[in-house]
């Protein structure tokens, strides 16, 4: 690996340090905000909504701009609402426009990152390269939900939120030395490109991501609140629920990290398209069942979740490596732009769709089983990729 890929990882995870508060916390806001579990969802969804918003701008100005103008810029605009979160979320609304801000610069962090890793990668090591770097926003994450959980469990919210949005500002001087030098880009224009969906590749790649996205999503949004309603039906206390469920679910979370490492080796070994095909089957199967063993013993839920955790998040780096192989170089930022706007897209509605679910007492087993049809569904036109080859 090189200095570019050992120093954005870092810079991505402590950009995501803060990012899953809101679902570590997410019993304790609903009672202080007096709120719907659809309502919390979209205080969770703005994060994704500022994400995909901002893409279709800021992506396809790393064809004109240096990547380190842009990350840098970015890393400074999603720590400071972090930061400003404690302070200023006092509803579902203040808190949901606070995030979507934090989202906006996230956009101008993740992909265009992917994008310098996959660059300075050698091309039959690429998957691994960009999976090191993408197993970042796993550990982010999953660093996100242990480390909300466990400081709700020591402090206020409020304080825990401080604390974590403060830490995320180590990412910015990270991201200044990871990008010096970085070669300018060879586009001209800086403008979305919708063209580029005329490539089936690209647009098959990108309906893939968009299942994976949404049954990730689900998991990042609902999985703390799952595991804490299955801990107080075994008799634990809401707030000591709370505390363990999203521990618990940042283990599970966190081992999407190796997975997403497993997943850029598998695909550089046996090809892009077929590696994640076989990762979303897999995963999506899980999902249909999943839902339903809140009623389990504790060690059967806890191990089917961890292998959960690790398929969940394993074809991520796959899709995001075939858009640099498979995207024309001087659109490629017109068609990172596009999977994440149609693939983040998901992930808006994912979690506010798994809380209306909820609030109709359809269950927890309906909420995972539709991440499950999502990815196996979306991830069938791969098979056109497949015969391809």
């Amino acid at each position: 690996m090189n200095r570019r890929t050992h120093l954005l990882g870092p810079v991505l995870a402590l950009a995501l340090l803060p990012s899953s508060f809101t679902a570590a916390a997410l019993p304790l806001l609903r009672d202080e905000w007096a709120t719907s579990a659809a309502g919390i969802g979209w205080v969770f969804a703005a994060y994704q909504a500022g994400y995909v918003l901002s893409v279709l701008i800021i992506l396809p100005l790393t064809d004109r701009l240096p990547s380190g103008v842009v990350i840098g810029g970015c890393t400074i605009a999603t720590s400071l609402a972090f930061v400003l979160f404690p302070f200023g979320a006092n509803d579902i609304w203040s808190a949901s426009a606070i995030r979507f801000v934090a989202g906006l610069g996230l956009a101008g962090i993740y992909m265009p990152g992917t994008r310098v890793v996959a660059a300075s990668a050698p091309p039959e090591r690429r998957g691994l390269f960009v999976g090191s770097y993408v197993s970042s926003f796993y550990l982010g994450g999953a660093i996100s939900l242990w480390a909300s959980g466990m400081l709700l469990g020591w402090m206020p919210w409020r304080q825990a939120a401080l604390l974590l949005g403060l830490l995320s500002l180590i990412a910015l001087p990270l991201a200044l030395v990871a990008t010096r030098g970085v070669a300018a880009p060879t586009g001209q224009s800086g403008r979305l490109d919708p063209r580029v969906l005329r490539e089936g590749p690209v647009t098959r790649t990108i309906l893939g991501y968009t299942g994976h996205a949404w049954e990730l999503y689900i998991s990042r949004g609902w999985m703390a609140a799952f595991l804490a309603a299955a801990l107080v039906a075994q008799g634990l206390e809401p707030t000591e629920a709370t505390a363990q469920g999203s521990q618990w679910a940042a283990l599970m979370a966190g081992l999407g990290m190796p997975g997403v490492f497993f997943g850029g080796w598998f695909s550089d070994r046996i090809g892009r398209p077929q590696a994640a095909l076989s990762i979303a089957l897999a995963s999506g199967v899980i999902s249909l069942g999943f839902g339903f063993l809140g009623g389990a013993s504790w060690g059967f839920l806890v191990a089917i979740g961890c292998l959960y955790g690790f398929l969940i998040s394993a074809d991520s780096a796959i899709y995001s490596t075939a858009i640099t192989e498979l995207a024309p170089r001087e659109r490629l930022g017109s068609a990172q732009a596009l999977q994440a706007f149609i693939g983040f897209g998901a992930t808006i509605l994912a979690p506010v769709v798994a809380g209306w679910m909820l609030d109709l007492n359809l269950g927890w087993g309906s909420v995972f089983a539709l991440g499950g049809l999502m990815s196996i569904g979306l991830g069938l036109p791969l098979i056109r990729l497949i015969r391809r080859k």
